[in-house]
């Protein structure tokens, strides 16, 4: 009765393997990186398994040999990076999900999640997106994402796989300091109370939020709910449905840390991004909430700044900050 978490040494992999391991779950970790800080308090809890998702072998055998029974599946490439190498996301993004939908079917899983992304949603958007919203994503990110939605759809109607997914709002947790992420590193500086250059954003640049424990512990939830319960099949999940700013952010963390200091130079290679995503305004989740009975314990800006300080303070390794 193991459970698989594919990226299970990434930022909510780590976080899931902790929820897992910690209520007694057998549990198999893969990754192509294994960052041990992560789960190092843990790690004699579960079993550790390296590998790569664009190698249809090795996802085989970790779902073969370990006998799993469902699969959490948060491991891909991320926007930023797989824009850069587009060949390389669409080998672990689009390939490696597939490899992952194929071993499960092959082998008997009887549930599975997908993480998804809001970066599904794109040109002509509306202010709201909503579950039912047309996506229609330009970056190979997004494209990847909605296409594995597509597809884990239709192994759920062909073959019965208990398939099911999540478009997490942008994720907000210590040392997240990856390409094209300005929040994080933005609450980070101002609680070290060190100046802030923000690269990947404008003062008008707008996110949805999510904290990474909230984004785990939803991973968790949609994969235990009811088979019943499960209409929608892919979820928008938000922590703060609406979108905040930069300028809004950097507003809320001068109050609580007077000294923060933030200024703006825009990565040019971001720029056709920034200026296509302004439109949004709210993340809409009532899907998620209504079907399967989401609830962020994070739901306020304010709440994010408190418990991101004390994981900061209480979990220094696990967040690479040691």
């Amino acid at each position: 009765m193991a459970k698989l978490i594919t990226g299970g040494a990434g930022y909510i992999g780590a976080e899931l393997t902790h929820i897992l391991a910690n209520r007694g779950e057998e549990v198999v970790l893969f990754d192509i990186a294994i960052n041990r800080y992560r789960i190092e308090d843990i790690e004699s809890k579960v079993k550790v398994v390296p590998g790569d998702l664009g190698n249809f072998s090795e996802v085989l055998n970790v779902v073969k040999d370990n006998k799993i029974t469902e699969i959490y599946h948060t491991g891909s490439m991320l926007t930023y990076m797989s824009e850069l190498n587009p060949w390389a996301s669409f080998r672990s993004n689009v390939i490696g999900s597939y490899n992952v939908l194929e071993a499960a079917r092959l082998f008997g899983v009887k549930r599975m999640m997908f993480t998804s992304t809001m970066a599904t949603f794109g040109l002509l958007a509306d202010e709201v997106i909503t579950d039912i919203s047309i996506q229609r994503p330009f970056t190979i990110y997004g494209c990847g994402k909605l296409y594995i939605e597509g597809l884990g759809r239709f192994y759920r109607n062909k073959f019965g796989l208990d398939f099911r997914s999540i478009r997490f709002a942008h994720m907000i947790a210590p040392n997240v300091r990856t390409p094209g992420h300005w929040a994080p590193p933005m609450i980070e500086d101002a609680i070290l109370g060190k100046p802030h250059e923000c690269i990947y954003g404008t003062p008008e640049s707008t996110i949805s939020m999510i904290y990474v424990r909230d984004a785990a512990r939803a991973a968790d939830m949609i994969l235990q709910a009811p088979r019943e319960n499960i209409e929608m099949v892919n979820y928008n999940v938000a922590g703060i449905p609406a979108f905040i700013s930069a300028q809004e952010l950097e507003t809320v963390l001068k109050r609580r840390f007077p000294k923060a200091k933030v200024t703006y130079k825009l990565d040019p290679f971001l720029q056709t991004l920034h200026r296509r995503r302004a439109v949004f305004k709210v993340f809409d989740d009532s899907y998620a909430r209504k079907e399967w009975g989401w609830k962020p314990e994070y739901a306020t800006v304010e709440t994010i700044i408190d418990i991101f300080e004390k994981d900061m303070k209480e979990y220094p390794r696990r967040y690479g900050l040691a």
